[in-house]
């Protein structure tokens, strides 16, 4: 971060993509369990699902291909690939993850996971990468009604927490979870990854970092 703000009440991350490099197993994930219902995706199409929540990627899919399903279903059997694919082949934290975190810590500043993902989910992506113990409080898909881009997820992460949203520091890999954190009042930094600095920026982040060693206050 090229500025030094003024040390957060809260850090507030986002899960995949910034804490965990789990994009590409989603992927993956989608490409297998769509084969399975002849559902024809591209590259292109899951890339710019990342932060939007696998509800409203099938609902375009099916709005688009002219089709009909029970989206909770296909939801659900995707999410089962993933959750093997985690166990079978693990997943990797984001460089500096545990830094920040310690850093976090040390400073008195709390730290929220703040995730599209559902609960289970989330929690065993952090099982699998031993960060369950380190990061218990959690919002996830089922906490909320409307999902990032929208601000819920934040707002109420800073309620629950007591912390004005302008106290809190977000950290997000993508656009709509960049949106989310600057519609709710947070300081928001764009972790570049899948999606550009520019873009991050354009979205509404203050700053953007390659590496969450970056981040500092």
């Amino acid at each position: 971060m090229p500025r030094h703000p003024a040390r957060p009440a809260a850090l507030l991350l986002d899960l995949d993509g910034t804490i965990v490099d789990s994009e590409p197993r989603h992927f993956e994930a989608h490409k297998r369990f769509l084969a399975t219902v002849d559902m024809p995706v591209s590259q292109a199409d899951v890339v710019g699902n990342v932060g939007k929540g696998d509800q409203v990627f099938y609902r375009s899919l099916l709005a688009r291909s002219g089709r009909s399903a029970d989206v909770g279903d296909w939801v659900q059997r995707k999410t089962e690939v993933l959750k093997d694919m985690y166990r079978s082949e693990g997943i990797e934290l984001r460089p500096g993850v545990r830094g920040l975190l310690t850093r976090a810590t040390e400073s008195g500043v709390f730290t929220y996971v703040v995730t599209s993902a559902v609960r289970d989910l989330a929690a065993l992506s952090l099982s699998v990468t031993g960060l369950a113990e380190r990061l218990p409080v959690r919002i996830c898909h089922e906490d909320v009604t409307n999902h990032k881009p929208d601000p819920e997820p934040y707002l109420l992460a800073a309620a629950r927490l007591s912390v004005p949203p302008s106290r809190c520091l977000v950290i997000e890999d993508s656009l709509s979870g960049v949106k989310a954190g600057v519609a709710a009042g947070c300081r928001v930094v764009g972790f570049v990854g899948i999606i550009g600095a520019a873009e991050l920026r354009d979205a509404g982040a203050h700053d953007t970092v390659m590496t969450l060693d970056e981040v500092r206050w």
